[in-house]
């Protein structure tokens, strides 16, 4: 693993100043930390979010729902709101995951995740998402778990 320093900012204005190219935040790192271990991804620097004040599940003005990034996926899926005016959201979550990694998991997280295939994992294989200009083994290869619907010419492996 590359060697990176790591932040612990106490306010949301502190992580933002922190963010570049070379930095990743990180709360549960159920994603992250899998994919320096593979050395896919080799941040300089890891901006570590769990002081801030993001574990919020607050109405909004227009009647939706604002779910703060460092809401558990465990959390988000047994909220009584999220249960009864999202029960999809709720089959989801918990369909996705086991138990461990539910209660570490963050809703932010899920959206910064990456891809879920197997030549994006496998450094020893080109892949567009990784490399540009590399190539895609998926399209020809294993690619059972990847998109039915947003693939394109240059990659089938969407966003999980």
């Amino acid at each position: 693993m590359t060697p990176f320093s790591y932040a612990r900012p106490e306010r949301i204005e502190e992580a933002l100043a922190l963010a570049g190219p070379d930095s990743r935040y990180i709360a549960g790192g159920t994603n992250l930390l899998d994919l320096m271990k593979e050395n896919v991804l080799q941040p300089r620097q890891l901006i570590d979010i769990n002081r801030l004040p993001l574990r919020a599940i607050e109405e909004t003005p227009e009647g939706g729902l604002m779910i703060g990034a460092l809401v558990s996926n465990a959390d988000l899926a047994w909220n009584r709101q999220i249960e009864q005016r999202y029960p999809l959201l709720t089959k989801a979550i918990l369909a996705g995951a086991s138990p461990q990694l539910r209660n570490m998991a963050s809703t932010g997280g899920n959206l910064l995740q990456r891809t879920r295939c197997y030549y994006f994992y496998d450094t020893g294989t080109p892949c567009n998402k990784r490399e540009p200009g590399s190539g895609c083994p998926a399209r020809d290869g294993l690619n059972r778990i990847h998109a039915i619907l947003g693939a394109s010419e240059a990659c089938v492996a969407v966003h999980p």
